[in-house]
């Protein structure tokens, strides 16, 4: 604050409207025209109310104890002069006004002739310009690796040995960690056993089957040939009937016979195909159950393969457990490995803007400072809200940029609409959305520079600028750094 020495006329001034307004000092901060007096004067405020009052009651206490005098000085025998009358009344009269214009004085210099006034080099300004400007949404995210292998265990193992370490890189085929693996290879071998138990058992099976439909074919062909025998039998029985030397009755056993061998032979063809299709299933079952051995012991092998955690991609080892002893189950994440060619990000809005995020807006990620904002797009957005954050993901069309870096936080801004004529300037401390603001904007009178509080309009905006739809000009200097204990002045002088 800098002291300016007021003039005897401001002085009078302020002294009068001191005496008119009953010592109320904020009606003078109101209509006083000394400039920038309402900061002091609200400092000042309660202790000049509380002099004013006893200067009051002081004054009316002495104004007493003149009226006395002069009663008692009128009263005696001896007149006093004129002038000693005077003399007396005058200092009384000094008793009042001094002590009262020592508190006006100081309220003028407090109040009035202290201003606010600001270093320019410790101001942040911007300059209002003409130009284009994309409203976006904005939004956090994290870098994430576009490709993350987890590596789980394969099988019930121990950790042996840590071959790899957090941060090292890796190439495909490159053991992560050791495992001991001896349970799985006990269970390989069981398997092994089952699987030629079973076709030992299949083997059997199958001769057993094949002795039976053999057995079932001799059968039949002697039974054809007894069916021959007997169809012989009767045609010369026939023979000897019809030249009377053989009964009917006898004739008819031998056709019997005959017959019955008949309904034998269809007997047994229909046992043989039955023991065929019987051989068929139970060696089909037999197979299949071989078959199965099989593939879990081909799920073993692989597994065992898998047991030495070796890496299926190149890229950088993340995470690993570095337990040397641990016991892991089966399917327990052991390590985890990055691609860090390519890259995506790893968003969250708040769920209020939902309504206006959907797949292919276009993306500008800021990665950090010095660094051209990122190009991308919304590839996805889950459909659940968690906490009050929608989530989503955004694809980079530089997928591999060398400013990507893995869980690196960075601000991401999701375009929502362009305007290409307008006034734009950088977001300051006064910026709280859209809608109206005061602003301070840095003006000259004559040689002096002030800064004055304007009401303006924003627009949309992004992370770095807003548009502003009135209230400036192209060209006006605007204050960017907090000016919030300014906010009750109008005006407040700039110095160098």
């Amino acid at each position: 604050m800098k002291w300016k020495v007021s003039k005897y006329a401001a002085f009078v001034r302020f002294c009068q409207k001191f005496l008119c307004e009953g010592g109320n000092v904020s009606a003078i901060g109101r209509t006083c025209p000394l400039s920038d007096t309402s900061l002091v004067l609200r400092l000042s405020e309660s202790l000049i109310e509380s002099s004013f009052a006893f200067w009051h009651s002081y004054w009316l206490f002495l104004l007493q104890a003149t009226t006395n005098f002069n009663v008692i000085f009128h009263s005696m025998d001896r007149e006093l002069s004129t002038r000693a009358i005077w003399q007396g009344r005058m200092k009384s009269a000094l008793k009042i006004v001094l002590p009262l214009g020592i508190v006006l004085v100081a309220a003028a210099y407090a109040g009035g002739l202290m201003a606010p006034s600001l270093e320019a080099n410790r101001l942040r300004t911007a300059v209002v310009e003409a130009g284009s400007i994309e409203g976006t949404l904005d939004a956090t995210g994290v870098v994430m690796p576009e490709f993350d292998l987890v590596m789980n265990s394969p099988v019930e193992a121990r950790v042996v040995r840590v071959l790899r370490r957090t941060g090292d890189s890796v190439r495909k085929g490159d053991a992560v960690l050791e495992l001991d693996v001896r349970g799985a290879e006990l269970a390989l071998e069981k398997l092994s056993d089952n699987i030629a138990l079973k076709r030992n058992a299949e083997a059997q099976l199958k001769a057993t089957l094949t002795a039976k439909l053999q057995q079932l074919e001799n059968t039949i062909r002697i039974k054809r040939r007894e069916i021959e025998s007997d169809s012989n039998a009767v045609e010369q029985n026939r023979k000897l009937f019809d030249k009377g030397y053989l009964s009917s009755g006898e004739l008819q056993k031998f056709v019997i016979q005959a017959k019955k061998s008949a309904d034998e032979l269809d007997a047994l063809l229909k046992d043989y195909r039955n023991a065929q299709v019987s051989s068929a299933l139970q060696q089909e079952g037999v197979a299949l159950e071989v078959a199965i051995l099989q593939k879990d012991k081909t799920q073993s092998v692989r597994e065992l393969e898998q047991a030495s955690a070796k890496a299926e991609q190149n890229g950088v080892v993340t995470w690993v457990l570095q337990t040397v002893g641990a016991q892991v189950r089966k399917g327990e994440m052991i390590a985890r490995i990055a691609d860090l060619t390519s890259f995506r990000i790893d968003a969250s809005i708040s769920d209020m803007q939902r309504s206006r995020l959907s797949v292919g807006m276009p993306v500008r990620v800021n990665v950090g400072a010095g660094v051209q904002p990122l190009e991308g797009f919304v590839s996805g957005v889950q459909p659940t809200v968690e906490n009050g954050v929608v989530k989503f993901t955004v694809a980079l069309h530089n997928k591999a940029h060398s400013a990507l870096k893995p869980n690196v936080r960075v601000d991401v801004g999701v375009v929502v609409a362009q305007n290409a004529q307008t006034l734009v300037m950088k977001r300051g401390a006064f910026f709280r959305g859209e809608g109206n603001a005061d602003v301070f904007v840095l003006r000259s009178e004559g040689a002096k520079r002030y800064a004055v509080r304007t009401r303006i309009v924003i627009g949309m905006a992004n992370a770095e600028f807003c548009e502003i739809r009135s209230g400036l000009q192209a060209g006006d200097a605007v204050i960017l750094s907090d000016m919030k204990q300014y906010e009750e002045h109008e005006k407040i002088k700039i110095t160098n």
